[in-house]
C-alpha cells in the first residue's frame, strides 16, 4: 500500500493524475497520523508539499525507525530539515508535464538506495548527506581515500565500529582515529600486525566475520591493487563479492577503492557491477 498525502488540500486531480496509470494500490489522504501509519503499514508515503512541512508534520517523518520510503514531492525546491531531505527521495512536480512527472516518481518508488535507510540518526543523516547509504557499495578512485578519512573526523561517526582495510599503515599515520580495533593492515612485510597479501582466505574472512559480528557497520578498502599482484583477478573479484553480498545484507556501508591502471574495462565493469561512484567534491557536516 502506499499513501499519497495531500499536504496542500488542493491537489488530489493533479495526484490522481499522476497516479492512476501506474497501476499500484494507493489511498490518497489529507491527514496523516502515527496511528494512520501504523494501522496501513504503508510501504511508501508520497507526500505534496507546496512551501514546507508542518511542524506536526515533520515531527511525524522524524521517527528514528521508519520502515517506509518517503517521498517528497514539491513544484519548488522544499525547505526541509536535514534529517528528512537526506533520508527522502525528492521528485519535482511539473502541472504542465504529468507523464515527466510520473516517470520521475516512478523512478524514485523503484529505487533502493534511500529505501534501506531505515534507522533516522545523526550518523546515518551524516553519512546519507555525504553519499552513503546503507546496504550499498560503493567504488571511489584512491584519491578519494583523505576525503573518506576526513569524514571519519566527526562526533557523529563511532570510529571502533569503522573498518579500515589498507596496503598502507594508516593507524601510524593517524592514531587518533585508528587502531588494532577498526584498522587491517595488508603489506608486503613480515612482522607483528601485519596481514600479508598472499593471505586472501584469511584477509576477507577477517573483513566478513567483523561484518557478520556486528562490530562494524563502515569499511573501507583499498587493497584490491596490491592483491591482484599475488593472485588472478577472478580469485579477488570473488573474494570482493563475498564481502560485498555480506555487507548487503548486514544494511553496512562498503566503501572499495579501485586504481584506473590496475585493470582493463571490462574487468572494471565486472567487479564494479551493482556499485555506486562516490566522488563528493568535500565532506559536509550536519547543520547544527
Amino acid at each position: 500500500m502506499i499513501l499519497v498525502y495531500d499536504g496542500s488540500g488542493d491537489q488530489e486531480k493533479l495526484l490522481r493524475e499522476v497516479m492512476a496509470p501506474t497501476g499500484m494500490e494507493y489511498q490518497i489522504l489529507k491527514k496523516l497520523s502515527h496511528q494512520i501509519i501504523e494501522e496501513l503499514s504503508p510501504t511508501s508515503i508520497i507526500c505534496f508539499l507546496k512551501d514546507s512541512l508542518s511542524e506536526e508534520d515533520e515531527k511525524l517523518f522524524l521517527r528514528q525507525r521508519r520502515e517506509f520510503l518517503l517521498i517528497i514531492m514539491s513544484e519548488n525546491e522544499p525547505n526541509l530539515n536535514e534529517r528528512i531531505r537526506y533520508s527522502s527521495e525528492l521528485v519535482k512536480v511539473d502541472p504542465s508535464n504529468i507523464e515527466e512527472t510520473r516517470d520521475r516518481l516512478r523512478k524514485a518508488l523503484s529505487s533502493h538506495t534511500v529505501r534501506k535507510l531505515k534507522n533516522i540518526t545523526d550518523t546515518s543523516i551524516y553519512l546519507a548527506k555525504n553519499g552513503l547509504y546503507p546496504g550499498n557499495t560503493y567504488f571511489a578512485s584512491p584519491e578519494e581515500t583523505n576525503l573518506f578519512l576526513s569524514m571519519l573526523i566527526s562526533k557523529h561517526i563511532d570510529r571502533d565500529k569503522a573498518l579500515i582495510v589498507s596496503r598502507f599503515n594508516l593507524k601510524l599515520e593517524m592514531p587518533e582515529i585508528l587502531n588494532e580495533r577498526n584498522f587491517i593492515w595488508v603489506t608486503d612485510s613480515i612482522g607483528a600486525q601485519r596481514n600479508r597479501p598472499v593471505n586472501l582466505t584469511f584477509i576477507v574472512d577477517s573483513i566478513i566475520k567483523r561484518i557478520n559480528e556486528g562490530s562494524t557497520f563502515l569499511i573501507f578498502i583499498d587493497i584490491f591493487d596490491l592483491m591482484i599482484v599475488y593472485h588472478s583477478f577472478y580469485d579477488v573479484a570473488r573474494s570482493f563479492e563475498l564481502i560485498k553480498s555480506t555487507a548487503m545484507e548486514k544494511d553496512a556501508y562498503l566503501v572499495l577503492i579501485f586504481g584506473d591502471e590496475s585493470m582493463d574495462h571490462i574487468q572494471f565493469g565486472q567487479i564494479t557491477r551493482y556499485c555506486y561512484e562516490w566522488s563528493p567534491n568535500k565532506i559536509s557536516d550536519l547543520e547544527e
